[in-house]
């Protein structure tokens, strides 16, 4: 065999964001785009030194900002993923670059369903490729060489940023233009790449496809009700007519909503069946306590909000039943 047929061979994906935008000032990190942005094809040209290490495929994929990336656009990379192993079976894996905002939701909703046998690893920046210091190669190349990686295969979905390799169900953004804003406050990463070397230390928890994304229609809406002092009923009011089958609530720490809309919540669930969990505005686990089980609700454990409400979106399509809900949560 030659060197080459030893080269793994990974597959990219530009669903848009950060990692390619570009500026026409080297020196703007705040306010880009204007000047267009990378292909998949064209951000592996400017990598071309990953070539020794990693064969790189590019893939065709509609690019949105993160603000407008979602459940359709994240279904349609599913597809696109088993479309490209099936043409190419040896595929090492999957490399995703996505817009920073979102990031945290994508990689979780992904991670929710992912049933290919290769890992994907998604990834973004905080800085455009076209600024002094960016941070979107390195960020590239090392989740490239994560899911090249035969260790990262059981994993299915990770994130890679900032030389650490994070389990979607724990990462968050903590700072809008920090280049180490993607953390795991509760447990850490569960790995690092040092260069281009690969050291996956703790093992993330893995959970079973909570549903076929195949045959995946529209989800359940479900909103996220921000508690802050002084909050009333009339968000709640607003998503239910709205046709709302679950209710997350960021609540106050560790978990917790006004008297006013605990009040509004319970008797949505007694008399309409209404679903409700309780996540927080703040890092670390919501557990149960007498107050919220009292209410009805559902503690959210370690998922923030906006994971918890796709976590109940894709349950309550899969017909789970609240009981094994809270299972999923507490998972």
């Amino acid at each position: 065999m030659t060197e080459q047929a030893h080269i793994p061979k990974v597959a990219v994906i530009v669903g848009g964001g950060t990692l390619t935008a570009l500026a026409h000032d080297p020196f703007e990190i705040r306010d880009y785009g204007q000047a267009g942005s990378l292909t998949a094809a064209e951000l592996i040209a400017r990598c071309g030194a990953i070539s020794d290490r990693v064969a790189l495929v590019p893939l065709d994929f509609t690019p949105l900002p993160s603000f407008d990336m979602g459940p359709a656009q994240w279904l349609a990379l599913c597809r696109l993923c088993e479309e490209a192993l099936r043409a190419e079976p040896d595929l090492a894996g999957f490399v995703l670059t996505h817009g920073t905002g979102s990031l945290e939701e994508a990689a979780f909703f992904l991670s929710l369903v992912w049933d290919l046998p290769v890992p994907l690893v998604v990834t973004g920046a905080q800085r455009p490729a076209s600024a002094l210091g960016s941070d979107g190669y390195m960020n590239f190349f090392q989740a490239a060489r994560v899911a090249a990686c035969p260790e990262a295969r059981p994993q299915r979905v990770l994130v890679v940023l900032h030389g650490e390799i994070h389990r979607p169900a724990e990462v968050t953004k903590t700072h809008n233009f920090g280049l180490d804003s993607f953390r795991s406050p509760d447990l850490g990463p569960v790995g690092l790449v040092i260069g281009g070397e690969v050291r996956l230390g703790r093992a993330p928890a893995l959970r079973a496809p909570l549903l076929d994304w195949r045959g995946m229609g529209p989800l359940p809406r479900v909103d996220i009700l921000h508690c802050h002092s002084g909050g009333d009923a009339c968000a709640i009011e607003a998503f239910i007519a709205a046709g709302a089958r679950a209710i997350v609530a960021a609540g106050f720490a560790p978990g917790y909503a006004t008297s006013a809309q605990a009040a509004r919540l319970e008797v949505w669930i007694r008399d309409a069946g209404g679903l409700v969990v309780m996540a927080s505005r703040a890092a670390g686990s919501v557990v149960a306590t007498s107050r919220n089980d009292g209410h009805g609700f559902l503690p959210a454990g370690r998922h923030s909000p906006v994971k918890a409400r796709l976590l109940l979106q894709l349950a309550l399509a899969a017909g789970l039943a609240p009981a094994e809900i809270a299972r999923q949560l507490a998972s």
